[in-house]
């Protein structure tokens, strides 16, 4: 049985090309990839967040492993740095199924991540 109508990685991809792009329209699509399963944030809040995102971001799909109803990506994005040059860091991306409309939902807010699945590497600022 095929997990989510979209593949996990193509629901990050798409919801980090909205981010970029910016916009009340593409935002509002972005939130919609949002997960509500473990924690509501608001539109607005979600647009507060997301406005700090670089929109010379470039984020890039290493791989996704799906465990059961949970869908774990990592990714590689890169921003311009104030030193010049690009700085690059890999982050993992939970998602949840949304079992009502089979849709791979981000866990925006990180209500998955425990220390067994996800170290955050920290490479400093």
């Amino acid at each position: 049985a095929i997990k989510g109508k979209e593949k996990p990685e193509e629901v990050v991809k798409k919801f980090y090309s909205y981010i970029t792009e910016g916009g009340t329209t593409t935002l509002k699509e972005a939130y919609k990839l949002v997960s509500t399963k473990h924690y509501k944030l608001n539109e607005e809040q979600f647009k507060g967040i997301v406005a700090n995102y670089s929109k010379d971001m470039k984020v890039n799909i290493i791989s996704s492993d799906i465990k059961k109803d949970i869908a774990v990506v990592n990714i590689e994005y890169s921003v311009p740095s104030a030193f010049g040059g690009n700085f690059t860091t890999k982050t993992e991306i939970h998602l949840d199924l949304d079992k009502a409309s089979n849709t791979w939902k981000i866990d925006f807010t990180g209500e998955t991540y425990n220390n067994e699945i996800s170290q955050v590497t920290k490479t400093g600022t």
